[in-house]
Formats: C-alpha cells, sequence, structure tokens
C-alpha cells in the first residue's frame, strides 16, 4: 500500500511538475536589466566582469560577461567582439537564460575621466549583442551600456588598480 501511495504522489508530483513546465514564460520576463558587477580578470585587451541584475518586470539576475577590445588609450577603443551570459529568476521562480555575442566593432570604450594624479579612472562601455538566445528563443539581440570605474591608489610610486566596478544597463529583444 505504501508502494502505491508513493508511486501516486511521485506521478502526481511530476504531472504537475509538466503543466507548470507548459504554463512557463518563453522567455525572462524582463527585457531590461540594471546591471551591476565587479572585474575579475583583465589583460590590455580583455576583460572579465561578473555581477547581479534587478529586471524591469522584477526578474533577479546573475550575469558575466567577456569584452575583447582594442587596448584601453586607443582611439577609437572599439569593442571586438565576446560573451554575455546571464541566468534570471522571475518572480514566481521560474529560471531561464539570456546569452549573446558581444558584435565586432558593435560598441566603443570611452574615456569618461583619465584619473589625474592617480586617482580613479571612468570609463563608458557600450556594445551591440547579437545572436541572443534564452532557453526557448535565438537570434536576438541586444545593448548592454555601463559605467567601469578603475579603483586606482599610489603604491612604492606607481599607479596600481586594485578594484574595477561596472554598473549600467542590459537590455534584449527575444
Amino acid at each position: 500500500m505504501r508502494t502505491v501511495l508513493r508511486i501516486s504522489i511521485v506521478t502526481a508530483v511530476a504531472l504537475a511538475a509538466l503543466v507548470a513546465a507548459r504554463g512557463a514564460p518563453a522567455a525572462p520576463a524582463s527585457t531590461s536589466f540594471a546591471i551591476v558587477g565587479y572585474e575579475y580578470a583583465f589583460t590590455q585587451t580583455v576583460g572579465s566582469f561578473a555581477g547581479t541584475g534587478r529586471g524591469n518586470a522584477g526578474d533577479s539576475a546573475a550575469w558575466n560577461a567577456r569584452v575583447v577590445h582594442d587596448p584601453l588609450g586607443s582611439t577609437p577603443t572599439y569593442v571586438n567582439g565576446g560573451s554575455f551570459a546571464m541566468t534570471t529568476v522571475g518572480s514566481g521562480g521560474h529560471l531561464d537564460f539570456a546569452t549573446g555575442d558581444f558584435a565586432y566593432h558593435g560598441g566603443t570604450i570611452t574615456v569618461i575621466d583619465p584619473g589625474a594624479g592617480c586617482t580613479n579612472q571612468r570609463y563608458r562601455v557600450t556594445g551591440t549583442l547579437e545572436d541572443v538566445q534564452t532557453s526557448t528563443t535565438s537570434g536576438g539581440s541586444g545593448a548592454f551600456g555601463a559605467t567601469l570605474t578603475h579603483f586606482r591608489t599610489s603604491l612604492l610610486g606607481h599607479c596600481v588598480i586594485y578594484a574595477a566596478r561596472v554598473s549600467g544597463t542590459v537590455s534584449f529583444s527575444y
């Protein structure tokens, strides 16, 4: 009798999950996210960032970006590629994701504040996202726009970046 009861409960839960999955949204509910994060790896031509976000429809998000670019200081400094990935959780607990690639020369990195005297530097980073995909869509597009701040200090006569923060928005057309 216990086995029959267990099988009945497992079957009911499986059917409920199947029905809930059919009624789930086709993509993240939000199309625009306010994002904040930190740079965790960099070279002269690649920056890697991760952080959190909040969508315009209430979704929470965790994201990661790898931005390939011309060397900082080039004029202009183009975004040459890279990737963006975001996992989202909707208000009802629906999990989804959005991924895309930064388009070649689809954005720029512009100096806002060069950081005279070893003060913090600020840059405006923009990028077009292409090939945006979610769990149920593909072929979408997007836009990334953020302010990158290099936190700097003087150490033994050298100006050293000790952290880098990014804040801005990312938007998608699924």
